[in-house]
């Protein structure tokens, strides 16, 4: 089929990994760290999909400051710049269990519905400069596209690896 005109709902993986609200930073590195997962979508008890969780949203925790004034402060000529990711963090164990992801939830992300076709998903991965997207039908989560979800298709239908 072309891909062009193929619905997201062939291609995207149905078996997407989630977390919910109340999952623990702890629980979350974890999942991530076995996966090799860096984006995870947070759902409810319905499968609604709330928003996305990644490892931007763990390292805002620690950041002295909210990125918009990061921002404006380093527009200022007699600022040094700071460095955004600095690793010299003051951790306590605690915060493992103390930090769930209903606190670093990201609810303005991108997602696509499952009608949508693989080329509509595909400009709007390059548009918001990401390489994976929820896949919705209504408000529910049915799966996860990613760009190389697109590419094993498109290989696949080459054979170039088997199907």
């Amino acid at each position: 089929m072309d891909i062009q005109k193929l619905p997201v709902s062939e291609v995207m993986n149905k078996d997407a990994l989630t977390v919910t609200p109340s999952t623990t930073l702890m629980q979350l590195i974890k999942l991530m760290r076995q996966t090799n997962s860096h984006l995870l979508p947070v759902i409810d008890d319905d499968n609604n999909l709330l928003g996305i969780v990644n490892y931007r949203g763990i390292l805002n925790i620690f950041r002295p400051f909210s990125k918009s004034v990061s921002e404006i402060v380093e527009r200022m000529p007699f600022v040094e710049k700071m460095d955004d990711e600095n690793l010299n963090l003051d951790l306590s164990p605690e915060m493992g269990m103390l930090i769930v992801v209903e606190d670093i939830i990201n609810t303005k992300f991108v997602a696509v519905k499952d009608s949508s076709t693989v080329a509509d998903a595909r400009r709007l991965m390059r548009l918001h400069n990401i390489d994976m997207l929820p896949v919705v039908s209504g408000k529910r989560l049915v799966g996860m596209l990613s760009l190389l979800d697109i590419l094993v298709y498109i290989f696949k239908e080459r054979d170039i690896i088997q199907k």
